[in-house]
């Protein structure tokens, strides 16, 4: 199937993972040729509810006297200095951006203005990132829940990607995420193609191997771990760039077990991740 990525929506902050989404979108949209949107949310959060009644109280101010609207005006202003460094990230690799600021819920907001996108790229934390302790950023999870569209997770520093992993089980998603192997490579003909296949049954590995194109290495792990081997490998790689299927079970079995894409975004990785459905 052909890959078309026309559209590409960068949602980003105050941190430096992204840094990376503005680099990493406008490398990619530049090669695609794609249409940037950069998107920034103020979050309706801080300037709603007991965030606001407790920084008043600190503060010796009585709540939202003009209090609300100050750090509003603040974090406006934040946000177009923002914007203005990605808008000049893009104009640096020749591409084309359009900049919207918006304040409302942050993963509500992105999940609006992804349905008119082809692929959406976010930090894998946020601008508290030092207080997170390694879980994801607070608005990931529920994005990656519930995106259509593909997700381009950063790390926290921008590389050029070269070795293209894709975690391969044979599912539909699987494939899928091996079409979008396929298609960067094709747009970034000095990268190279590495399908890994985790279990404990090395004749269903080279089954699901025999279909796919011999030009591209493949390499079956005996593990258990699924996750965890699939981090290993790619750790190993030279400047790598993950490609995994949100969901190979049934949407059921994710809620209550939890999925292997999950569980490797929760993990401490230094390479970035595109997840596809």
């Amino acid at each position: 199937m052909a890959i078309k990525i026309e559209k590409i929506l960068a949602c980003v902050d105050a941190s430096d993972y992204s840094t990376a989404v503005m680099k990493y979108s406008s490398y990619i949209a530049k090669a695609y040729k794609a249409k940037l949107t950069a998107l920034h949310v103020i979050d309706i959060l801080q300037l709603e509810g007991p965030f606001m009644y407790d920084l008043s109280g600190v503060l010796g101010l009585e709540p939202f006297a003009n209090f609300s609207g100050k750090i509003k005006a603040m974090l406006e202003e934040k946000g177009k200095n923002i914007l203005t460094s990605f808008k000049e990230i893009a104009e640096f690799y020749g591409v084309d951006i359009e900049t919207v600021m918006e304040t409302g819920i942050v993963s509500s907001t992105i999940l609006d203005y992804s349905e008119k996108s082809d692929l959406v790229f976010i930090g894998k934390k946020g601008v508290n990132a030092s207080f997170e302790r390694g879980i994801l950023g607070s608005n990931i999870e529920p994005v990656m829940r519930r995106l259509e569209k593909p997700l381009f997770v950063a790390n926290e520093h921008f590389m050029t990607p070269k070795t293209l992993v894709v975690a391969y089980d044979g599912s539909h998603v699987a494939d899928l995420a091996l079409e979008y192997a396929k298609s960067y490579k094709e747009h970034f003909e000095k990268t190279e193609i590495k399908i890994i296949h985790i279990g404990t049954d090395e004749q269903k590995a080279d089954k699901l191997f025999s279909v796919l194109p011999t030009y591209i290495f493949k390499k079956f792990i005996y593990s258990k771990d699924v996750a965890d081997s699939i981090v290993q490998f790619t750790r190993e790689q030279e400047k790598p760039l993950l490609f995994i299927g949100a969901y190979s079970k049934s949407r059921l079995l994710e809620m209550l077990l939890g999925s292997t894409t999950e569980t490797i975004l929760h993990k401490k990785t230094d390479f970035p991740i595109l997840v596809v459905r």
